[in-house]
């Protein structure tokens, strides 16, 4: 009985034995493992987090500048609908805006103008441009439509009212031109119609039989654009008098379209070629300026506009974080940095004075990121007007 029990107790001994826990070396060995796990998945946490953000603030700040690039290319190519005659080019442009009741008076008729007088547009943020851009809305003839009687201050009579409709907005020039001297022309509502006979809110009077009309339609657009506090920005100036310095914080006159831009520069590209017989241009662009076209040499001022066929712009937008290192060193570049006189087969247009971009207006500008965006829109109203030598067969040479 005696050797019966002792093989049964033994077993259960040894059982016992193989049961017992960790030591405490063990233990310890086990936590310092999991403390270098722990270590390493937090390292690899922060650096995805670091990866995401700078790719999240890349990202907005390419987005931002392609909406700002999009903006100013669809008004650009708009620019100069119904406004390419050259009777039209180079004249002032009076009215009385539609919202705040202002009478304005533009300095020249032209599809774009770059950095006009602050009076018209104040200046944005330093070191910036700032634009001006008209086109109409009407799908009417760009030669106009020739009046039947001397115009007056309210009132124009045409040879095909039914062109025209009330509410559309409309202004008339002469057929002939002092080609040395500017003109003052005046932009009107339409408000009724009797027989052949436009009631306008405003007209330029005095005009001869045989002048021209032309219908801009009942939305024509007149867009100031600048970059003010660091948001590109545009006024309607059919609406507002976007020339008062008094409104250039107003958000509701200087309405934000894009934010997080902090730069914008253009350039005019003009057609100065002169060959053929009789000298004419040739429709490409030779040289790039912000000069605003004046009248000089043999060309007449509307010839200075005419010349103008593309313009060449660059938006500069900023990543929304900041960082604490210095992460951008120099200035972002474009083609119009740098000035340069080459006409060689690498380099065939001529860029007499630099338009660099400065963003130095922030003290901190170098604790963020940037994207530059460059395009170049070519003027098509105004290259369809028939100036072109090579092209249209128009009859006006410049």
């Amino acid at each position: 009985m005696t050797a019966i029990r002792l093989s049964v107790l033994a077993p259960v001994t040894r059982h016992r034995n193989r049961q017992r826990g960790f030591s405490l070396v063990e233990i310890m060995v086990g936590i310092l493992i999991g403390m270098f796990a722990v270590l390493v998945i937090l390292q690899l946490l922060s650096s995805t987090s670091t990866q995401q953000r700078l790719a999240g603030s890349s990202g907005d700040a390419q987005i931002n500048g392609a909406i700002a690039s999009h903006l100013l290319s669809r008004e650009l190519t708009q620019a100069g609908l119904g406004l390419s005659a050259y009777t039209l080019l180079g004249c002032s442009l009076g009215y009385t805006t539609t919202g705040d009741g202002t009478a304005v008076t533009l300095s020249a008729v032209a599809p774009v103008m770059v950095n006009p007088a602050t009076s018209l547009v104040p200046s944005g943020d330093a070191n910036t441009d700032t634009l001006l851009v008209i086109g109409g809305s009407s799908g009417s003839p760009s030669e106009g439509d020739a009046t039947l009687a001397v115009s007056t201050s309210t009132s124009l009579t045409v040879n095909t009212p039914t062109s025209f409709a009330v509410n559309e907005w409309v202004v008339a020039a002469g057929t002939t031109r002092d080609s040395t001297s500017a003109c003052a022309l005046r932009l009107g509502k339409v408000t009724a119609i009797a027989g052949s006979t436009l009631t306008l809110s405003s007209a330029t009077a005095s005009l001869p039989i045989n002048s021209g009309a032309y219908n801009l339609g009942a939305q024509p657009s007149i867009h100031a654009f600048a970059v003010r506090n660091g948001n590109l920005t545009m006024c309607d100036y059919l609406v507002n008098n976007c020339g008062s310095s008094s409104s250039t914080s107003n958000t509701a006159v200087w309405v934000p379209v894009a934010s997080n831009v902090v730069s914008l520069r253009a350039q005019y590209g003009r057609d100065t070629s002169v060959s053929g017989t009789p000298p004419g241009m040739d429709g490409v662009v030779d040289s790039f300026d912000q000069s605003t076209p004046a009248s000089g040499g043999t060309d007449p001022l509307y010839c200075g506009w005419l010349r103008v066929i593309g313009l060449r712009l660059a938006l500069v937008a900023r990543s929304q974080q900041y960082d604490k290192a210095l992460v951008t060193t120099a200035a972002p570049t474009w083609s119009g940095s740098t000035a340069n006189q080459s006409t060689t087969t690498n380099l065939t247009t001529v860029t007499p004075t630099a338009a660099a971009i400065d963003l130095s207006g922030n003290t901190e500008w170098q604790h963020y990121r940037y994207k530059t965006i460059e395009v170049s829109v070519p003027l098509r109203n105004i290259i369809w007007n028939g100036n072109q030598q090579t092209y249209q067969g128009g009859t006006v040479r410049c």
